[in-house]
């Protein structure tokens, strides 16, 4: 490729050639400067593209969507003599807007350090571009260019580092996690432990009586604390969730807001199952209680997307009966913009809330409500507005009839929707009685 310098003396050259017009031996003295130009050029492209250079690059340990990020590049220089460089990182589109370029002299027998800093805009796995060198020829006439370091595959995950209240409510359920936090359990324990012979003064209701017909003699049951109850998350992943809700989908707030909740459940000694769903189930997560199980959580959903379909809520519940059958607590992640799909969701609760108790999470549509707040100006706008009230007003039978059948419903806008649903469901948990251990009751 020829460098700046090469074309000054081709116009030159140029120059000298157009006064042979005047003066014909100036005609051989500009196609001479014009063939020696050429000669050199060609061989300092190929000096150029000699020059050894070596490369490194250096991610940082993870990737969120969402949060800055520092790529670390390094290029040595093993000869004495310093050489220019034009370099340009290839980044994928969820990674940064354009490619990335940097104009660098690298000094003899040195190296230099390019900081890269990334705001990832897209969750998943992104093929990034190779990192591209233009080598300066020793007589600044012509660039060699080859790829230093090949393109990798980099994975963006959801939100994990939360401040505010929902900090203080991860940072809780970690402690509790780690034994910082006491546990009070009074009364008697529910959970099967051991078999044992009776004895007197046990209640009649823990004598275990298939044993005690096996045996031939009076068995008891000895029972232990519960270590969590069941927990069932369920993401919608239809077309709804595809709009933009700021500058994330609101996918990503309503994904980011479940593994909040898996952390928090997960610590608690929860047994947490994710199930992602559109018009079909596209995922099903179990997670054991522990910081382990919340880490695969992210690992198997940090790439969901949302399809361009109608959500299948009765699926969604009875998938929940199946990885389930125990009764426990029910998650639904979702935003209600459509009339017909609100019936649906409301039918489909009314038998998920008679198994297990149920939880509806709707995120509020940030359109919708600009469209019902602002005076419209033109007939379709107007027509605009009447049919996002009557979405509004739907929204709020449907909330009042589930509550009316104790099926709780929060709606929440979207950077509040991680807050909405840890308190909700804490909220819940602390409804089965004294003997559970509500976070919220410490971060007070």
């Amino acid at each position: 490729m020829p460098a700046a310098r090469l074309l000054q003396g081709l116009a030159l050259a140029t120059f000298v050639l157009l006064g042979g017009l005047l003066a014909p031996p100036l005609t051989w003295l500009g196609a001479a400067c014009d063939a020696g130009l050429l000669i050199a050029a060609a061989v300092d492209l190929r000096r150029a593209a000699r020059t050894p250079l070596s490369a490194a690059r250096r991610w940082p340990p993870l990737l969120v969507q969402g949060a800055a990020g520092e790529v670390v590049v390094t290029i040595g220089n093993p000869r004495p003599c310093a050489v220019t460089v034009l370099l340009r990182e290839g980044l994928h589109p969820a990674l940064a807007p354009a490619p990335l370029r940097r104009r660098a002299r690298l000094p003899g027998a040195a190296e230099i350090t390019w900081s890269l800093r990334l705001v990832p805009r897209r969750r998943g796995e992104h093929a990034t571009g190779p990192l591209t060198v233009r080598v300066l020829g020793p007589w600044g006439l012509a660039w060699a260019q080859r790829d230093l370091l090949e393109g990798e595959r980099v994975r963006v995950f959801p939100q994990v580092r939360w401040e505010g209240r929902v900090g203080q409510l991860l940072t809780l359920a970690q402690r509790r996690r780690m034994g910082q936090l006491p546990m009070r359990t009074p009364g008697l324990g529910s959970e099967p432990y051991a078999l044992r012979p009776y004895r007197p003064g046990d209640p009649l209701a823990k004598i275990h009586w298939k044993a005690t017909a096996r045996h031939g003699r009076l068995v008891s049951r000895e029972d232990t604390w519960e270590r969590g109850s069941r927990l069932v998350v369920l993401i919608d992943c239809a077309r709804t969730m595809a709009a933009a809700a700021g500058e994330r989908s609101k996918l990503d707030y309503a994904l980011a807001a479940a593994l909040a909740l898996t952390r928090v459940a997960a610590a608690r000694g929860d047994q947490v199952t994710l199930v992602a769903f559109s018009d079909r189930i596209d995922r099903t997560v179990r997670v054991r209680p522990g910081g382990q199980g919340a880490a695969r959580a992210y690992a198997a959903l940090f790439d969901l997307e949302a399809r361009l379909c109608e959500p299948a809520y009765d699926l969604a519940v009875e998938t929940v009966s199946r990885v389930e059958p125990r009764r426990g607590v029910a998650v639904l992640l979702t935003s209600v913009v459509d009339l017909a799909a609100a019936d649906l969701l409301r039918e489909s609760l009314l038998r998920l809330g008679s198994r297990h108790r149920a939880l509806l999470v709707n995120l509020e549509d940030p359109e919708l409500h600009r469209l019902a707040a602002d005076p419209p100006a033109t007939p379709a706008a107007a027509f605009a507005q009447v049919a996002s009230l009557e979405i509004a007003l739907a929204n709020r039978r449907l909330a009042r009839h589930l509550r009316r059948a104790a099926v709780r419903v929060v709606t929440s806008a979207a950077d509040r929707l991680a807050l909405s649903t840890l308190e909700a469901y804490l909220a819940l948990q602390r409804g089965r009685g004294p003997g559970d251990l509500g976070l919220a009751r410490h971060a007070g």
